[in-house]
């Protein structure tokens, strides 16, 4: 992945000498020896990516780089009629398309990618995202300027952000991460399937792309022929020609089947890449002799790393320029891939939305009551209620919840209930946190009744940006094959009874996938849920907080009454408190005590920077 950054002052005042060597050198990945650089009245826009995305103009546009991958270069030079070359870059083809339909243009870029555009003759600026916010992008905004860069941390030093954004803390501690935002005050992050529009006198914010919202009607053998051809593009495009790729492999249905498939590209010719797993290990894993099944029926090297080694948190590794899990393991996966000389890192991520993974889908029944068809109503709703082993009538009832108008439905954005938060009831009040609506897309309510989990659980997996590379993986194309968005689209919008079924999780997906995979691997019915491997890293971590003053509880925005009886609770073996919200409280106050410490350290020795 390349990096991009710039500035946009809006007095127009022009570029010093000193502005070009701090946006090169400070907010790109550890410096650019060299870069792409476009300068206008008061506009600097800089890359360090390959010769193939230099910035180039057309018409009042002039785009920094493309940050990114392309996947359908031919239907866009078809789109526009001849207008470029088939050699034409990405950038330029980007650019090409925002040229002829506007901010429009950009639904028609398929791929993962971040793109920023000059409009030379408005004066603007233009950030935008993919569907799915795999590029990071995030940008600054000041009294006088506009900061932006794909990297986070160097875009907080650069603009000199030390407040926290108390609405990301909320976010953060009930959601697991606040859409849009960072840690730090003032600085954003480009919203996926949206562009952010800057000029000196107002910021504006479009959605460019929606979720399907209706279901259409597909027949079953039809949907197996799309779905195994959507699949194999999705992988297809995002192996190298040639190179070495790094999949993640669980052992699990997601995982394996993009490892398969990718093998099986392989065998056929169809890319030169060599594939290497890697595997997470612990004792009495479940997993094992799955991801070792997959390994030897693809014929391909594994990689297994254990958690012993590498616990979900530790004190010492709790996030760079955010809070995020895992970072000790990231930061040697990042070490694996230099190693093995990896360029690509592929993952089976939002797998078991984009596939079916539901035990309970019996809001399905919505849609044949929104049709009128009771009996099929009352058949789908024996189904399920023979399946989750409950009585008919609390299928039906929660079927016809579920299909009244979204505003009338009880159905609404699941955060931990009151009586089991430790969220300081001030922040509440100061962020809006007791309105979580205003935190969260609500699009997902105008789709099909049977539709609007998925729909919903979608959008906040891409607004809370959980694609997005970790940080210490970002120099890697970190990239998902579920997240495909002809893929997602496909899946979303055929009946959800074709893709999940009583009893069926990923019925779908089975029929058409399972001649990929090797013999053992059809059978399985489960995964590890990690759950203990959560706790024993938890668990110590906890129980030495207690000891000193938590800094989550001095600023104002945990409950130390509640934060300590749910601590208590974790400590027992056999009455774990391992909600969502517990981990998040632990790790922000981690994350709150290693940059404290990083500052310290900073001050003390600190050397004069320019700018």
């Amino acid at each position: 992945m390349g990096s991009q950054a710039g500035v946009f002052y809006f007095d127009q005042r022009p570029i010093a000498p000193e502005d070009i060597c701090a946006v090169t050198s400070r907010l790109f990945r550890g410096g650019a020896c060299s870069a792409n650089v476009y300068q206008d009245a008061g506009v600097l826009l800089a890359n360090d990516l390959n010769e193939d995305e230099k910035l180039s103009s057309r018409g009042s546009y002039v785009p920094a780089s493309f940050d990114g991958r392309l996947d359908n270069r031919s239907d866009l030079l078809k789109r526009l009629q001849g207008q470029l070359s088939p050699e034409k870059s990405n950038a330029e083809l980007s650019l090409a398309a925002c040229a002829r339909w506007g901010n429009q243009g950009l639904t028609h870029l398929l791929g993962d990618w971040s793109l920023v555009l000059w409009h030379a003759t408005k004066k603007a600026i233009v950030l935008a995202s993919d569907f799915a916010g795999v590029r990071p992008l995030y940008y600054a905004l000041q009294r006088d300027r506009l900061l932006w860069s794909t990297r986070l941390g160097p875009l907080v030093e650069h603009a000199n952000a030390e407040e926290m954004d108390e609405q990301f803390i909320a976010g953060f501690l009930m959601f697991g991460s606040c859409p849009n935002r960072t840690p730090y005050r003032n600085i954003y992050s480009v919203p996926p399937g949206h562009s952010v529009r800057v000029t000196k006198s107002k910021v504006s914010v479009e959605r460019f792309w929606t979720p399907p919202l209706d279901v259409r009607n597909e027949n079953s053998s039809s949907c197996e022929e799309q779905l195994k051809a959507l699949f194999e593009e999705a992988v297809r495009c995002r192996l190298p020609k040639t190179g070495r790729v790094l999949a993640e492999l669980s052992g699990g249905l997601d995982s394996s089947s993009i490892v398969c498939m990718a093998a099986d590209l392989i065998k056929r010719g169809k890319t030169a890449t060599e594939l290497v797993s890697l595997s997470l290990a612990h004792e009495n894993s479940v997993d094992t002799p799955f991801y070792k099944a997959v390994e030897l029926h693809c014929g391909i090297k594994g990689i297994h790393v254990s958690t012993n080694a590498f616990p979900f948190l530790c004190d010492c590794h709790p996030g760079q320029s955010s809070p995020e899990f895992w970072d000790r393991l990231h930061t040697h996966n990042a070490t694996l891939a230099r190693e093995n000389g990896v360029s690509t890192y592929l993952t089976g991520l939002l797998g078991d939305l984009v596939m079916g993974n539901w035990w309970d889908d019996s809001e399905q029944v919505a849609g044949a009551l929104r049709r009128g068809n009771i009996r099929s109503a009352v058949q789908e709703s024996l189904a399920w209620s023979k399946s989750l082993r409950v009585p008919i009538y609390s299928v039906l009832w929660r079927g016809l919840i579920s299909s009244l108008p979204a505003r009338l439905s009880r159905k609404a954005i699941k955060t931990d209930s009151a009586l089991n938060s430790s969220i300081d009831g001030a922040l509440i009040k100061r962020t809006g946190l007791d309105a979580p609506e205003q935190f969260l897309s609500q699009v997902w309510r105008r789709a099909a009744p049977e539709r609007r989990k998925h729909v919903r659980a979608l959008l906040e997996t891409l607004e809370q940006r959980r694609l997005q590379p970790p940080e210490p993986l970002q120099h890697l194309s970190y990239t998902h094959p579920y997240a495909h968005r002809p893929l997602v689209e496909f899946m979303l919008s055929i009946p959800p009874n074709v893709v999940c079924g009583p009893g069926e999780p990923r019925r779908l997906m089975r029929r058409t996938l399972q001649e990929l995979w090797p013999p053992k691997l059809r059978t399985r019915r489960s995964k590890d849920t990690f759950g203990h491997v959560f706790l024993d890293s938890l668990r110590p971590l906890a129980n030495a907080l207690t000891k000193s003053s938590l800094e989550v509880v001095e600023r104002g925005w945990v409950d130390q009454l509640h934060l300590k009886k749910r601590i208590e609770r974790l400590s027992r073996p056999l009455d774990g408190d391992d909600t969502p919200q517990l981990q998040q409280i632990i790790l922000l106050e981690l994350w709150l005590r290693n940059r404290r410490s990083r500052e310290v350290a900073g001050s003390e020795s600190a050397e004069f920077r320019p700018w």
